[in-house]
C-alpha cells in the first residue's frame, strides 16, 4: 500500500527528469541517485511536517525556482535541496494552507539568495526570517 504522503512514483519521476534537464542548463548536475535521494527526502519531510501532497508535489517547483540561484553550488547541491525542501514544508505549515506555495517559494528563494545556506534558514521560522530580512 502506498503511503498517503508520498507522490505517485511515475509522476514524481517524470517531473524530476524535467527538473534535472532544467538544472543542467545552469551547469548543475543532478544524478538519478541524487533525484532518488530528493524523492526520499520529500517523503520524509512530508511525514515530519504532517503534510500531504497531490500531483507532482513541490520538488519540481522548488527546483524550478532555485535552479538559477547564485547561492546554489554543485558541491552541495543535493544537501542544499534536501534542506530547502524541509524548510519549505515548515514554513508552509507556518504560513498556512491559504498562502500559495509560490509565495512561500518566492520568499524562501529571496532569503536563500541573501543568506546562501539552507542550513542557516532552517534555524529560523518564516516570521523570524521576515524580521531578519526587514532589518537589512
Amino acid at each position: 500500500m502506498q503511503e498517503l504522503w508520498m507522490l505517485p512514483q511515475k509522476e514524481a519521476e517524470e517531473a524530476l527528469e524535467e527538473s534535472r534537464r532544467r538544472l543542467g542548463r545552469y551547469g548543475l548536475v543532478l544524478t538519478r541517485e541524487d533525484a532518488a535521494a530528493l524523492m526520499e527526502g520529500c517523503s520524509a519531510a512530508l511525514r515530519h511536517t504532517g503534510r500531504v501532497e497531490f500531483g507532482g508535489g513541490i520538488l519540481p517547483r522548488l527546483l524550478e525556482v532555485f535552479c538559477d540561484s547564485p547561492a546554489l553550488r554543485q558541491e552541495n547541491l543535493t544537501e542544499e535541496l534536501l534542506t530547502l525542501q524541509e524548510v519549505f514544508y515548515h514554513w508552509k505549515n507556518e504560513a498556512g494552507d491559504l498562502t500559495p506555495d509560490g509565495e512561500v517559494l518566492a520568499f524562501l528563494r529571496r532569503a536563500y539568495d541573501k543568506r546562501g545556506a539552507a542550513e542557516y534558514l532552517a534555524g529560523f521560522s518564516m516570521k523570524e526570517m521576515r524580521e531578519v530580512l526587514a532589518d537589512e
